[in-house]
């Protein structure tokens, strides 16, 4: 069956001598993978600057139900990215984002609206011209919305603290665990998600609580939606971003 789709190409990987694997979000199908042969030969009509990681394409394929690895009979670029290729905390912070996407769907499922978001959220980032390093940690808060695991805002009460482990928002225990927020590091995470939730201007804050809300959120996506799926993204990103 010849189906014409779009995709967000997440990830390329070498396959023998002159072809490769793309791991590709496709809007129909989710996340799914292709085997594009010959791609560094000059007769090629795909070639590798068409399946950089982040570009957003429209493909049409050989799509054969059950196949781990499908065919793509045509490729064209919807939307060229120039600005997260060649700028270095973009590049940084477009990887992690990509990484995120393709450790926490599974394979061939639809989903539209994470799709539309992806998409939404590489062109926000090309487009950006300041405050690129806030970029990971509204993407991972905006990124809740779609996973079950926004917490419930309602609930928050003066001196209360976000509990990362149960997800929400409670009286602050008196011995302190690892995986509770102080008071302060909860009020600027609550006013954040606020202005998530009620799609508002973005929130800016010290690049102290920046950091320490970054690598708290990355904690509670391993807690409920990674659930000890390894990312090495995170790394580079807190180098670029230092």
């Amino acid at each position: 069956m010849i189906v014409k789709t779009e995709a967000i190409c997440i990830k390329n990987t070498r396959y023998g001598e002159s072809s490769v694997i793309s791991k590709m979000f496709t809007i129909e199908y989710g996340l799914s993978s292709f085997i594009i042969q010959g791609i560094n030969r000059k007769s090629s009509a795909i070639r590798p600057s068409h399946i950089a990681p982040g570009n957003i394409l429209e493909l049409v394929i050989y799509q054969k139900p059950n196949a781990t690895i499908q065919r793509i009979k045509e490729l064209k670029v919807i939307t060229p990215l120039h600005q997260v290729h060649i700028d270095m905390v973009k590049n940084a912070v477009l990887q992690f984002i990509l990484e995120i996407i393709a450790k926490t769907n599974e394979e061939n499922l639809k989903d539209e609206i994470v799709f539309n978001f992806l998409r939404q959220t590489i062109t926000e980032l090309e487009e950006m011209t300041e405050d690129i390093g806030y970029a990971p940690l509204y993407f991972l808060c905006r990124y809740l919305k779609f996973s079950g695991w926004f917490p419930n805002l309602e609930l928050l009460q003066e001196g209360d603290s976000f509990n990362l482990k149960e997800g929400r928002f409670a009286k602050a225990d008196i011995l302190r665990t690892s995986d509770e927020l102080n008071q302060s590091q909860s009020k600027e995470l609550y006013k954040i998600l606020l202005s998530v939730q009620n799609d508002s201007a973005q929130i800016k804050t010290e690049i102290g609580f920046r950091k320490d809300l970054f690598t708290a959120l990355l904690k509670y996506f391993d807690f409920h939606i990674l659930k000890g799926k390894r990312i090495k993204s995170p790394a580079i990103l807190s180098e670029v971003l230092a």
